[in-house]
C-alpha cells in the first residue's frame, strides 16, 4: 500500500452506539477496534490495514486482534474478504461492514448512506483489473481457488479427531497450516492419504502418538516427505510394489517396524526438542535386536 491511502484516523475514532453498548461483546479491544475499522469504512469504503498495525495502534498482541476480529465477525459487525493475485494466490485481506450493523442503521451494502461517500481504493482498482484477466487464466484460478474455499476445515478437524482420537479445535491456527499446504498446490486427497497413513503408523506408539498434529503433520517439510512415504508404500504401480517388497519384508516384524519409525522420525525432525526421547527408545530396541541376534520378538517376550 502506498502512503496516501488512508492510514487510520488520527484525532479521534467512529463507534457506534450499538456497538458500543452491545453486552455481546466481551473484549473493550474489540470495541476500540471496531472504531478504527468503522472510522476507515466511512472513508474508503473497505478497511485493509494489517494486522501487526492494528495491534500497534490498539497497544495489544496480533492474537489479540485476530480474536476480537473473530468476536466481531460472529456478530456480523463486521465481514471479511480475501485479496488475491491472478494467480489465485491470496495476497492479504480487507474487511467490509457486517449486515449487523447494516440492518440497524439503514445502510446499503455499497453506498454506505449516512456514512460518508464510499471512493474507490487502491486495492479496488486492483481487484478490478484482477477481474478483467482472460477467461482462460481467469477460470483456471477459479478453479484453483476454489480447491481451498471449498475446504470444509470444521468438518475435516472433526474426521481427524475421530480418525486419531484426538481433541483438535476448528482455530485459524490449525486451519492456516492446512491452507498453506493447499497454496502450494497440494490437494484434498494428499492431505487425506498423509493424514491416514500417519495416524495408523502412530496412533498406537506411545512414542510417537504425540506427533498426531497438525504442527507436525502439515509444516511444509514435514508433508513434502509424508506424502513421498504415502507414495512410496502405495501398492500402485506394481514397479513400486516390487521395490519396496525387500523393504517391508525385512520390517514385518513390529517391533522392526517400530526401529523403521523412530529411525525416519530423527531424519526428518533433526531439531525436535523431544528426540532425546525418541533416541533412547531406538537405542534400547536395537540393543535388544543385537542381544537377540536379530529376534527382536522372542528378546522383547523374554524381557
Amino acid at each position: 500500500m502506498n502512503n496516501d491511502i488512508f492510514n487510520g484516523s488520527k484525532l479521534f475514532l467512529n463507534i457506534p452506539i450499538q456497538v458500543a453498548n452491545d453486552p455481546r461483546i466481551k473484549s473493550d479491544k474489540s470495541v476500540l477496534i471496531f472504531g478504527e475499522i468503522y472510522s476507515m469504512l466511512n472513508v474508503t469504503g473497505a478497511f485493509f490495514m494489517g494486522t501487526e498495525e492494528l495491534a500497534r495502534r490498539r497497544r495489544c498482541s496480533e492474537q489479540t486482534v485476530y480474536n476480537c476480529l473473530n468476536e466481531l465477525e460472529k456478530l456480523c459487525y463486521i465481514k471479511r474478504e480475501k485479496v488475491t493475485n491472478d494467480k489465485g494466490r491470496t495476497i492479504g485481506r480487507k474487511i467490509l461492514l457486517g449486515d449487523g450493523l447494516k440492518s440497524t442503521l439503514g445502510m446499503g451494502s455499497n453506498t454506505f448512506e449516512g456514512v460518508g461517500k464510499t471512493h474507490l481504493t487502491q486495492i479496488e482498482q486492483y481487484n478490478r483489473s484482477i477481474n478483467n484477466k482472460d477467461n482462460n487464466k481467469e477460470n483456471s484460478n477459479k478453479s484453483n481457488s476454489n480447491n481451498k474455499d471449498n475446504f470444509d476445515y470444521k468438518k475435516f478437524i472433526e474426521w481427524f479427531n475421530e480418525l486419531a482420537d484426538k481433541n483438535f479445535r476448528n482455530t485459524e491456527t490449525n486451519r492456516k497450516l492446512i491452507r498453506a499446504r493447499l497454496n502450494e498446490g497440494y490437494t484434498k486427497e494428499d492431505i487425506a492419504k498423509v493424514v491416514r497413513f500417519k495416524v495408523n503408523q502412530w496412533k498406537d506408539n506411545t512414542k510417537m502418538n504425540k506427533y498426531l498434529r497438525f504442527t507436525t503433520l502439515f509444516a511444509p517439510t514435514n508433508f513434502s516427505n509424508y506424502l513421498q512415504e504415502v507414495e512410496d508404500n502405495s501398492p500402485e504401480p506394481q514397479k513400486k510394489k516390487e521395490k519396496s517388497s525387500a523393504k517391508r519384508e525385512k520390517r514385518k516384524d513390529p517391533i522392526e517396524e517400530k526401529i523403521y519409525q523412530y529411525q525416519l522420525f530423527l531424519q526428518e525432525h533433526p531439531d525436535n526438542p523431544d528426540n532425546e526421547d525418541v533416541r533412547k527408545e531406538l537405542e534400547q530396541l536395537e540393543r535388544n535386536r543385537a542381544k537377540s541376534g536379530g529376534n527382536v520378538t522372542e528378546q522383547t517376550r523374554t524381557d
